[in-house]
C-alpha cells in the first residue's frame, strides 16, 4: 500500500545512504529528530507513513498465511548486516519490514488464529500506545508522571471495583501475569512471616521459617508459580501440585488432605491459588470454596484470573467467578480478553497498603519526603489512596513504569463495560459452537469443560481396513501430525496439548471481529486435513 506523498520523511532531500555526503544526511536527521526545533510537517508524514503502514498489515492478514514452516537459521540470515554506519531513508526501512518482518510473523489478529491468548489488539490501545512512547513518562513516581500516576490510579480503582474489592484495595499493572503471580507469592510470604520492607529496623534474614512455608495450586497452575517459588528463594518442593477433577480444576478434598499432611509434618500452609480460566482448557476452579479453606487455614488466597478474569465483565458468564471477590491478591491481564497490545498485566490486592509496605524504599534521588506516623496525612475517604501522591515503584518489583495505563484507560472509556461483556460472550458462544460441530464428527472426543473461549478435542480414527484400531500412542502421533500439517500449510492456527497424558487439540477463540463462518471453515479445514492423513495411510 503506498501512501501517496512524494517526499521522504527522514530525508526530504532525497539523498541514499552511501551515496550523500555525511553532512548532507546528517542533516536531514538532525531534522528529523527535532534537535534543533521540531519540524511539523516531516512528523507529520512519517507518522501518515507508519498508520499506512499498520493498516496495510492488519488488511493483509487475512488474505496470507496465518503461520507457514519458517527456519531460524533463514530468519537470522535474512537479518544478518553490521550494524550501520549512516542512516537510511525511512521509505526504504519501512519497505525491509514490508517484505522481511510482516511475511515471518505469527498472524495473531487474523480470524483464522486460534492459539494462545494473544487478541486482535483494539485500534485504540495500539495508538495510545505510541502516544504514550512520545510522553515518555516513567510512571514509577507521581512527580515524573503526575497524570500518568492519576490515570493508573483510575484504572486499577476500575479493575477492583469490577472484581468486588473494598475500598482499601489497590494494585499495579505489571509486564504480565508472571510478574502478577510472582508478586503475589512474595506477599503471601510477607503475610505468613509478618515482614515487610517498611519494618527498616528488621534486618535479619527470614531465618528457617520460610523453608516450612508450603504453596498449594492445581496441577493445571501456570509454569510462573514453578518460576516464583524458584525467584523468591523457595524449593521446588514448597509448591504443592494438587491433583485436578474430571474438569480440569483443583480437587477439594486432596488439597485438604494435602494441608491437613503438611500440618502433621510441622510444616506452615502459606497460600492457596485458585485458577481461573487455566491455560489448557480455560477451566475455573472452585474459587468460594477455596476463599473458605483459605479462610480456615489462615492462609493468603491468591486467583489467578489473568485469562478467565474478563468474564467479570459479563452479567450472563460473571458468576463462573464466584468467590473471587474474597482473594486477597488477583491477578489479571488485560492484554488478553480485554484486547489490549502487549503488555498490559497487573495485580490486585485487597489491602492495598499491605502491598505497599511489602515493596517500600526510600531513594534519595526521588526527593520525596519520608512521613513520620504524626505527619501521615489522613486518606480521602473516597477510596484508597485518592488525593494521594502516589509512586508506583513502590508497590511492586518494577522501577522504571511504561505509561501502560493509558490505552487501558482509553480504551474503556471508548468501548464501555456491555461492549466488552458483548464480545466476551460471543467468543464464549463461538467456542461452544466448534465444540457442538466437533461433537458431529464420529471420530472426534470432546476433552475438557469447554467453560471460556478454548474447546479441547482429540482426534480418534479408526484404521482404513477396520481390523484393528489404532492404540493410544499412534493417535497421539496423528493428532500432532493434523495440527503440523495445517500449520505448514498456514490457512488457520491452532495447538495442540496434554490432557491426562493424551495429546489434544486445542482451539482458543480470542477475537472480538470472528464470526460463526470463521469456525465452520475451521472445522471444514480440520475434516479435510484428517482425511487427507488417513488417505495416505490406506
Amino acid at each position: 500500500m503506498q501512501s501517496g506523498r512524494k517526499n521522504d520523511p527522514v530525508n526530504p532531500k532525497g539523498f541514499r545512504a552511501g551515496s550523500a555526503p555525511e553532512e548532507a544526511q546528517d542533516d536531514s536527521l538532525v531534522k528529523a529528530s527535532g534537535e534543533h526545533g521540531l519540524d511539523e510537517n516531516m512528523v507529520r508524514e512519517m507518522g501518515y507513513q507508519f498508520v499506512d503502514m499498520i493498516v496495510e498489515y492488519w488488511k493483509g492478514l487475512e488474505g496470507r498465511r496465518v503461520y507457514g514452516p519458517l527456519s531460524p537459521v533463514g530468519l537470522d540470515e535474512m537479518f544478518e548486516e553490521p550494524l550501520p554506519e549512516h542512516g537510511e531513508p525511512l521509505a526504504d526501512v519501512l519497505q525491509e519490514c514490508r517484505t522481511q518482518v510482516f511475511p515471518n510473523t505469527m498472524a495473531i489478529g487474523s480470524r483464522r488464529y486460534f492459539g494462545m491468548m494473544n487478541p486482535a489488539p483494539m485500534p485504540v490501545a495500539v495508538f495510545a500506545d505510541a502516544l504514550a512512547s512520545a510522553m515518555n513518562q516513567n510512571v514509577a513516581s507521581w512527580r515524573h508522571a503526575p497524570s500518568g500516576t492519576a490515570i493508573e490510579k483510575r484504572v486499577i480503582r476500575w479493575l477492583c471495583d469490577l472484581f468486588g474489592l473494598p475500598d482499601t484495595s489497590f494494585g499495579t499493572l505489571a509486564s504480565g501475569g508472571s510478574l502478577s503471580n510472582i508478586t503475589a507469592l512474595k506477599l503471601a510470604i510477607n503475610k505468613a512471616l509478618g515482614r515487610d520492607l517498611s519494618q527498616v529496623e528488621n534486618l535479619a534474614g527470614p531465618g528457617s521459617e520460610i523453608s516450612k512455608l508450603i504453596f498449594y495450586v492445581s496441577s493445571q497452575g501456570h509454569y510462573s508459580f514453578d518460576k516464583a517459588v524458584d525467584v523468591l528463594g523457595l524449593g521446588r518442593g514448597q509448591l504443592r501440585k494438587i491433583p485436578q477433577d474430571d474438569i480440569f480444576r483443583v480437587d477439594l478434598k486432596a488439597l485438604e488432605q494435602c494441608i491437613q499432611d503438611d500440618i502433621n509434618a510441622g510444616l506452615k500452609p502459606a497460600c492457596i491459588i485458585g485458577i481461573a480460566g487455566n491455560t489448557n482448557t480455560g477451566s475455573i476452579d472452585k474459587l468460594d470454596k477455596l476463599a473458605e479453606i483459605a479462610k480456615n487455614y489462615n492462609c493468603w488466597f491468591h486467583v489467578d484470573a489473568a485469562y478467565g478474569g474478563a468474564v467479570v465483565l459479563s452479567e450472563m458468564y460473571g458468576l463462573m467467578l464466584r468467590g473471587i471477590d474474597q482473594a486477597d491478591s488477583i491477578t489479571v491481564d488485560p492484554h488478553k480478553w480485554f484486547y489490549m497490545p502487549f503488555s498490559a498485566g497487573g495485580i490486585l490486592v485487597r489491602d492495598g497498603d499491605f502491598l505497599r509496605r511489602s515493596f517500600l524504599v526510600h531513594p534519595e534521588y526521588y526527593m520525596e519526603k519520608v512521613l513520620s506516623e504524626e505527619d501521615t496525612p489522613e486518606k480521602d475517604s473516597r477510596s484508597f489512596h485518592q488525593g494521594d501522591k502516589v509512586n508506583f515503584f513502590q508497590y511492586g518489583v518494577q522501577g522504571s513504569r511504561r505509561l501502560n495505563a493509558l490505552k487501558l484507560w482509553m480504551t474503556f472509556k471508548m468501548v464501555g463495560r456491555k461492549q466488552y461483556a458483548a464480545w466476551v460472550e460471543k467468543d464464549i458462544e463461538l467456542a461452544r459452537i466448534m465444540a457442538a460441530r466437533m461433537r458431529r464428527q464420529d471420530d472426534f472426543r470432546i476433552l475438557g469443560p469447554n467453560t471460556l473461549g478454548i474447546c479441547n478435542f482429540r482426534w480418534e480414527p479408526k484404521r482404513p481396513d477396520g481390523v484393528k484400531d489404532y492404540s493410544a500412542t499412534e493417535i497421539d502421533s496423528l493428532n500432532r501430525e493434523l495440527q503440523e500439517m495445517v500449520e505448514n500449510e498456514g490457512d488457520t492456527w491452532f495447538s495442540y496439548t496434554i490432557l491426562n497424558g493424551q495429546v489434544a487439540l486445542r482451539v482458543n477463540v480470542e477475537n472480538r471481529m470472528m464470526e460463526q463462518s470463521d469456525i465452520e471453515r475451521l472445522v471444514l479445514v480440520i475434516r479435510r486435513t484428517a482425511n487427507r492423513i488417513l488417505a495416505r495411510k490406506e
